[in-house]
């Protein structure tokens, strides 16, 4: 697996997702104008890879990791970091299962047909909200408004996610969310996490037979904050320990999908 090292601010990091793929249009969320009916089941087709991007203080690391993740080992100052993104485990979610292998969209506003809805995966926590141990929040932290975190495990829920299509018709955004403050060792989605892409119609706004058949040059930017991914008991003192909390991992992946 080859790894590349680049020097940029986490800030840019954050911003990669609105610069990649197809971009939805947000702004069209209060649009009254038309849009291409995507009610309905889709189905999704991944690449056969997921991109890996690790940000720890002004490094960016770059690797490629096939579509079911697994262990990437980077060398940072000299120290190496290894960060197990296996998707199989449950409070990981990769992009293909943020956005899984079939989707039903919904239109449910007459008046606001850019707006969509989509069921997907969202992270719950099995345990109690707990306050932050002292010195785990605060500013510089992954929690800097040091709300509740979970004692407990980290599982998956179905719950719905808002989308818009893009004024045009062309392209559509959904958010997939932030899930629940970090401890350090359970993950946390960031709230610019996306599922991005072109919409492929037939018909037209004034036919009234304007349909979406297909989804193209689709990116799921999956974004994850603190040392949930790499958690570990480096000192063997039987105490699990985030090794780097000031790191973010990213993964992406492409994807099409046809209407069913």
């Amino acid at each position: 697996m080859k790894i590349t090292t680049k020097l940029g601010s986490f800030a840019l990091l954050i911003g990669l997702p609105m610069m990649m793929g197809a971009q939805g249009d947000g702004c069209a969320a209060s649009s009254r104008s038309p849009a291409p009916d995507v009610t309905g089941a889709w189905d999704v087709t991944y690449d056969d890879t997921i991109g890996v991007e690790v940000a720890i203080g002004g490094a960016v690391y770059d690797a490629e990791l096939g579509a079911e993740g697994g262990v990437v080992t980077i060398d940072h100052d000299g120290q190496p970091i290894t960060f197990d993104l296996d998707c199989a485990r449950p409070e990981i979610l990769c992009p293909s299962e943020a956005w899984p292998e079939t989707i039903t969209a919904e239109q449910r506003d007459a008046m606001f047909e850019h707006r969509m809805i989509v069921t997907l995966p969202e992270q719950r926590c099995s345990g109690a909200l707990v306050a932050p141990a002292p010195g785990s929040c605060g500013a510089g932290t992954d929690n800097p408004g040091c709300d509740q975190v979970c004692d407990g495990e980290i599982t998956v829920v179905e719950t719905e996610r808002f989308g818009v299509i893009g004024e045009s018709g062309e392209t559509f955004r959904l958010y997939l969310g932030a899930g629940i403050a970090t401890n350090g060792i359970n993950c946390a989605l960031f709230g610019w996490s996306v599922a991005d892409a072109e919409l492929d119609t037939v018909g037209s706004a004034e036919g009234d037979d304007w349909q979406a058949t297909g989804m193209s040059n689709g990116l799921v930017t999956i974004g994850y904050s603190g040392g949930c991914l790499w958690a570990g008991d480096p000192d063997d003192d039987g105490t699990v320990e985030a090794l780097v909390l000031g790191a973010g991992v990213k993964f992406t992946t492409g994807f099409t999908a046809a209407r069913q």
